[in-house]
């Protein structure tokens, strides 16, 4: 019962502070030791409830309070608002596609809307990925200040998960520019050896990623005009979500 009485009191001194909130404040408001409130936070972290900024050493609240926050007001969740945008790009792309939130240094599969051809890519809901692993986490990199990515590279070991999975921190920096430049990311077989996939970020009005929206599909198929009309298809989507979280 005291455990999550503590895990109640920290989530609600975020409510009524704008902002971040270090580890040495939320214990002198809450009278809480520092240790208590550090394995706390790490542990909201994990949920995605709270998350850490890597340049200030501060918290803040993560996407899953958002959807909290969201539900209190009678306001869809994000999975809610993204739906619609999500069968639209399905409808133009004609390949699946698939929502992702940024968990800690990991993304997790949120929500799906499958592709309705014979041979299609599926995902697990809830499965955890690496994020330099593929085209919806390598968005969510290159969304990120220089001073998260370099906490990221310090704090995640690299190892390839196929054959073409870009392992090294130099590759990885510079395909991030190339994100950025395009607004959006691409991967082939990265993750899956048969899979490919373009991606962009989902960020909030500050600029923050949350999260990614992917199209996915067979690597054979991902070849050409697609991958172009996929990743244009979905920047535009992720622009429009993020639009609705402003």
């Amino acid at each position: 019962m005291q455990a999550v009485e503590r895990v109640a009191s920290i989530l609600l001194a975020f409510a009524h502070v704008r902002g971040e909130q270090g580890v040495s404040e939320l214990s002198r408001r809450l009278g809480l030791p520092k240790s208590a409130v550090h394995r706390t936070l790490d542990a909201l972290v994990d949920t995605g409830l709270i998350a850490r900024n890597p340049a200030t050493s501060k918290y803040y609240l993560g996407p899953r309070a958002l959807e909290l926050g969201m539900a209190g007001f009678g306001t869809p969740d994000l999975r809610t608002l993204a739906e619609p945008v999500m069968r639209e790009l399905m409808e133009e792309t004609q390949e699946t596609v698939t929502l992702s939130y940024l968990v800690n240094t990991e993304r997790v599969y949120a929500a799906q809307v499958e592709s309705r051809q014979p041979v299609r890519m599926t995902i697990t809901v809830g499965m955890r990925v690496p994020l330099y692993a593929g085209a919806s986490g390598r968005a969510i990199l290159a969304a990120m200040s220089e001073k998260e990515l370099d906490e990221y590279l310090a704090k995640v070991e690299l190892r390839p998960l196929t054959g073409t999975t870009l392992f090294d921190p130099s590759s990885l920096r510079n395909a991030l520019e190339e994100v950025r430049d395009a607004g959006y990311a691409v991967s082939f077989g990265e993750r899956d050896p048969w899979a490919a996939a373009a991606a962009a970020a989902i960020v909030t009005s500050s600029g923050r990623p949350i999260g990614s929206l992917s199209v996915c599909g067979p690597l054979a198929r991902f070849q050409g005009p697609l991958v172009k009309l996929c990743g244009e298809a979905v920047r535009d989507a992720a622009q429009k979500i993020s639009k609705m979280l402003s």
